[in-house]
């Protein structure tokens, strides 16, 4: 069997494959026969064959020369929003608002080509790759994510990156993400650099004739400790503006810590004074110890790198996140030295920034963090439960299953927890040694392509995190997104998250990448271009203005194709512009002959009761019948509706019809134990289960009266559970209501 997706193995290469939209195909054959096409809006469900039509129609207008005429282009990240980026070589921990003032020039730009900047990023594995562009847009609406360890804010239309049943990395609209998914975050040691500081740099317009110390440089390496304690509890003191003192208040009890800073001072023939330090009302007592560093280089060196002299402004130096992995580790021993007294455990500060500095750092360093409200925890390997050695198991579980016969151990055992005790996620080690133990030398194309796309997988430095909590948030301001050639992810979060750059629903892309395409002359002879802008009803409003008058300036050499599930979000001044094409329902008996062919061609066999399985859980939408046909075929050359049900998590619609009529006699514990077995069973979710039972109240034979009521209440429900809440407990609640409304029946 080929390792490729049927869905486009088998798109139609010309109009007169695409199925069941008859009308629609008709009236665009007389475009292509004209060899002339108005601008087009495509209109209809997912899985109808809009994406497909569009193809299809460039390649009949244009034949060989099509790819050379057509292009598809298919959001973004609050301004606070941290990421670790690269400038001129110096990485730094920063925000899309600094960004912002780095490299926009006038208020209005929408779109810039920044110089030398790289973000962190990932393609076989986490690292620093080059920016292309940096696009903004204006955003009415954002969501706040918050996810194990930290939190993002975007659009809701920009996507983030998750692992899909087959172990894929793929982008996910945050609009579709709910509580208890998983994101994807990462710890590495990355490398850093030998450092050195100049300070005598630091003598300039100095002179005091008493000077006894000069320093000729900072010793990074192997000292960094000394300025992690500064940002944690250190200050300055300039008298008349030249004795310069470096400070540290530390804990009376702190003696060891103490002694350290001394003996830093020592070494460095640095002179010392170290007098007691009171707090409180109680003045009578010393709580804590000023340890002080005489010598102006140093004061002015530390002023220099550190971004103020008060806790709320200070922030972890640059060239601490440009330093050796040592270094860093060391820094962060001496922060939290006096942050929390014990290395390894937790810190507290009274700056965001600092402790967002510090998870990230932690992050590079190869140190689990997470960031909490005035607390940031670092975590080791040392401990029983590392999240960052954790992956979602589900890809795992269903390659496992699907090679049973090739594995040399007992992985059922191994996976027993996920497989019988609800566990979604294990440990990376685990997988690991079941990897190492499947018989690779037995496994044909497609399984050793999902082997190593697993054991890859598991042997990088991401891990999954899962969503706790989505808000929705009014907004009035810029969002922005970065462009990575070849990867097209970044990271970003107060803790570190993988973000899809989705910046291609702005109206930068209209204004510049849609321009460039429509400047240039057709090839190969033919008379236009077609621009193809598939999902447009998730275009701005900007960019839908933007596009509108570009449509009128480039109709001679190009003509746009509009592709929107939604039309009524498409602006009127476009619709008037194009001619609308409504795509319906793929027809049950198209779906079951082209289905067929797919069969014939595979080498499969579908039962009567699978084909109308397929066009069951299909519901008018083609792909998502030719996914469902792929993945049953992995169970055999035979497809009954067994394997249907199984491989798309859906319920037998006479079970659905049986829960509603169980209910409704007033059963309620018999319903609710066979909701338990079909959500056990089939591995559905709330949404899925709410989907079915709307499908079956509405076929069912209840009188008019009746529907509404069941509806209604469904309705509330299926809007409860997108907003977050438990779906067994909701679920439970619509049995119980049901079986209500069964009671008054009988009793009347």
């Amino acid at each position: 069997m080929e390792a490729e997706i049927w869905v486009e193995k088998y798109r139609p290469k010309t109009l007169d494959e695409v199925v069941g939209q008859d009308e629609v195909i008709k009236r665009l054959k007389s475009y292509v026969q004209k060899k002339n096409i108005p601008h087009l809006l495509f209109a209809g469900p997912p899985g109808t064959g809009k994406t497909a039509t569009a193809i299809a129609l460039a390649r009949d207008l244009f034949g060989e020369n099509w790819r050379d005429n057509f292009i598809e282009m298919n959001a973004s990240v609050t301004p606070d929003t941290p990421i670790l980026v690269r400038i001129n070589g110096v990485i730094k921990r920063t925000t899309f608002e600094e960004i912002d003032r780095m490299f926009f020039k006038d208020e209005k730009e929408e779109y810039v080509v920044p110089i030398n900047l790289e973000t962190l990023s990932f393609r076989e594995d986490v690292g620093f790759y080059p920016v292309s562009f940096i696009a903004r847009h204006k955003a009415d609406r954002i969501l706040r994510i918050r996810f194990e360890g930290g939190e993002v804010k975007t659009t809701p239309d920009h996507s983030v990156m998750v692992l899909n049943e087959k172990g894929e990395i793929v982008p996910k609209r945050a609009d579709e993400l709910k509580k208890g998914d998983f994101l994807l975050s990462f710890k590495k040691c990355l490398e850093g650099s030998e450092l050195s500081i100049n300070l005598l740099e630091y003598l300039q317009g100095y002179n005091n004739p008493k000077l006894r110390t000069v320093l000729t440089e900072f010793p990074i390496n192997g000292q960094t400790w000394i300025m992690g304690l500064f940002l944690a509890e250190g200050c300055l003191s300039f008298r008349n503006g030249a004795s310069g003192q470096v400070i540290f208040t530390v804990s009376a009890k702190e003696r060891e810590l103490i002694e350290r800073a001394k003996s830093f001072g020592c070494v460095f023939g640095i002179s010392i004074y170290t007098q007691p330090a009171y707090s409180g009302f109680d003045r009578s007592r010393a709580s804590a110890v000023h340890v002080k560093l005489l010598n102006n280089q140093l004061a002015r060196f530390f002023r220099d790198i550190f971004s103020g002299y008060v806790a709320r402004s200070k922030r972890v130096p640059e060239i601490i996140f440009n330093t050796t992995l040592q270094n860093r580790l060391s820094f962060l021993m001496g922060y939290m030295g006096d942050g929390c007294g014990t290395w390894g455990r937790y810190l507290t500060s009274v700056s965001k920034d600092i402790l967002i500095d510090i998870a990230w750092l932690g992050r590079i360093s190869g140190l689990e963090t997470s960031v909490f409200d005035r607390e940031v925890r670092l975590v080791w390997d040392a401990f029983s439960y590392v999240r960052s050695g954790l992956l979602p198991v589900e890809p795992f579980k269903r390659f496992f299953k699907q090679i049973d016969g090739k594995i040399d151990i007992n992985w059922k055992y191994l996976l027993r927890h996920q497989l019988y005790s609800g566990k979604r996620r294990v440990k990376k080690s685990t997988l690991l040694k079941i990897l190492k133990a499947i018989r690779t030398e037995e496994l044909d194309e497609e399984e050793r392509m999902t082997y190593l796309r697993l054991k890859a997988l598991a042997e990088s430095s991401l891990y999954a995190v899962e969503i706790k909590e989505i808000e929705k948030i009014s907004y009035d301001g810029w969002v922005y997104d970065f462009s990575v050639p070849n990867s097209e992810v970044f990271f970003g979060g107060t803790a570190p998250v993988l973000l899809h750059n989705s910046d291609e629903r702005g109206i930068d892309v209209v204004r510049h990448k849609i321009k460039e395409f429509a400047r240039t002359a057709p090839i190969g002879g033919a008379p236009f271009k077609i621009i193809f802008l598939d999902e447009a009803d998730a275009l701005t409003a900007d960019a839908q203005a933007a596009l509108r008058r570009t449509m009128e300036m480039y109709s001679r050499t190009c003509r746009f194709i509009l592709s929107c599930n939604y039309v009524s979000r498409i602006i009127e001044p476009i619709q008037s512009r194009c001619a609308v094409f409504k795509f319906k329902p793929v027809p049950p008996e198209a779906m079951k002959k082209r289905l067929l062919e797919i069969a014939e061609k595979e080498g499969l066999k579908i039962t009567e009761d699978g084909l109308e399985a397929l066009i069951y859980i299909a519901n008018g939408d083609f792909r998502k019948a030719i996914n469902a046909l792929q993945g049953a075929a992995a169970f055999g050359e035979v497809i009954d509706a067994e394997a249907i049900y199984q491989i798309t998590a859906t319920a037998r619609p006479e079970e659905v019809k049986k829960l509603l009529e169980t209910a409704l006699e007033g059963k309620f514990m018999e319903a609710r134990q066979m909701l338990d077995r079909m959500m056990v069973e089939y591995g559905m979710s709330g949404e899925d289960v709410v989907s079915q039972l709307f499908r079956e109240i509405i076929a069912s034979k209840m009188d008019e009266k009746t529907k509404v009521m069941l509806i209604d209440r469904l309705g509330e429900i299926d809007f409860r559970l997108t907003e977050g809440a438990h779906d067994r407990i909701q679920l439970d609640a619509y049995l119980a209501y049901l079986a209500t409304i069964g009671k008054r029946r009988k009793e009347s």
